[in-house]
C-alpha cells in the first residue's frame, strides 16, 4: 500500500478510451471526467509518461504494443518510486487476470470494476473502496483457503485486522505532515512550470485542442533533440570515415611512390 493514501486522487486501467476500472478520491468531485480527458489524449510513442501542473502529477504508464493505458493522478508530494509502483501493481493485476484468461478484445466500460476494488483496496489501505467478490475460478481457489472470507463484507473485516496498526500510524504521520506543511507554505518558492489546466472548469480552463498540445509538447521536444543527435551521429560517421579514407589514399602514394603503378 502507498504511505499516504490522500495523495491519490485517481487511477485507472485503460484500453484505448475505455476505462477498465478506476478508483477516485470522494473528496474531490469530477476528477473522473479531468482523468477521461487525459486518457483520450494519451501521448504517443511513449513508455512512461508523467507531467506535473499546480500541484497535480498526472502519469501514464504506456505497454509496449498500447494495448493498456495505467493512469494516475497524485499529489506531487508523493515520491516517484512508490508512484511507480502503484502503477506496476495495476499491471502485475491486469496481467494476472489475462493469464488467468480474461478476455479483453472488445471490453466494456468498468468490465474488471469488481476484480479491482481488492487491488485499489490493497493499494490505498481498505480506505473508502466498496469491495465486491470476486468469483473468477482463481480467486475461489484463493478464498477457499480462508474460510472467513465469503462475501464482500468478509473480504473487508479480513483486510481492516491486518491494515489497522498501519491505518493508525498513518492518521498520526497525515497529522504531523500537515501540521508542518502548514508552518512552510510561506518559505516554499514557486517552481516554474508550463501552464496547462487539466481541469477544464471554466476558471482560466482551457480547450481540449490546447490540452492535447500540452501533453504532446515535451514529446515534440525530445523528438527534436532526438533527430538533432542524429544528425550529429551521421556527420560524425562521414567525417571519420572521409578520415580514414584520405589515411588509406596516403598511404598508397607512399608504397606506390605517386602513381608509377597507376602508369606501370
Amino acid at each position: 500500500m502507498i504511505s499516504n493514501p490522500s495523495l491519490l486522487s485517481y487511477t485507472c486501467i485503460a484500453k484505448g478510451t475505455v476505462v477498465l476500472a478506476e478508483f477516485a478520491s470522494k473528496e474531490e468531485p469530477g476528477i473522473e471526467d479531468v482523468a477521461f480527458r487525459c486518457i483520450e489524449n494519451t501521448p504517443p510513442h511513449h513508455s512512461l509518461f508523467s507531467h506535473t501542473v499546480r500541484k497535480k502529477t498526472y502519469t501514464f504508464s504506456i505497454d509496449d504494443d498500447d494495448s493498456f493505458v495505467y493512469f494516475a493522478i497524485l499529489d506531487e508530494a508523493m515520491e516517484k518510486p512508490e508512484s511507480l509502483w502503484l502503477l506496476n501493481r495495476l499491471r502485475s493485476a491486469v496481467e494476472d487476470l489475462v493469464r488467468g484468461g480474461e478476455t479483453l478484445t472488445n471490453p466494456s466500460p468498468r468490465c474488471l470494476q469488481a476484480k479491482m476494488d481488492p487491488v485499489f483496496a490493497e493499494i490505498v489501505g481498505g480506505v473508502d473502496v466498496d469491495l465486491e467478490l470476486d468469483i473468477s475460478p482463481r480467486s475461489v481457489a484463493r478464498d477457499s483457503r480462508n474460510p472467513s472470507i465469503d462475501s464482500s463484507k468478509g473480504r473487508r473485516a479480513s483486510l481492516m485486522p491486518l491494515l489497522g496498526k498501519q491505518l493508525k500510524a498513518l492518521k498520526k504521520k497525515n497529522k504531523r505532515l500537515h501540521t508542518e506543511d502548514s508552518g512552510d507554505v510561506g518559505m516554499m518558492k514557486e517552481t516554474s512550470e508550463k501552464k496547462v489546466d487539466l481541469c477544464g472548469n471554466g476558471n482560466g480552463g482551457v480547450s481540449r485542442k490546447e490540452l492535447r498540445n500540452g501533453l504532446l509538447t515535451d514529446h515534440h521536444h525530445h523528438r527534436q533533440k532526438a533527430k538533432q543527435m542524429w544528425k550529429k551521429h551521421v556527420w560524425f560517421v562521414l567525417i571519420f570515415d572521409f578520415c580514414i579514407c584520405a589515411v588509406l589514399f596516403g598511404i598508397w602514394l607512399w608504397v606506390c611512390e605517386g602513381f608509377q603503378c597507376v602508369n606501370g
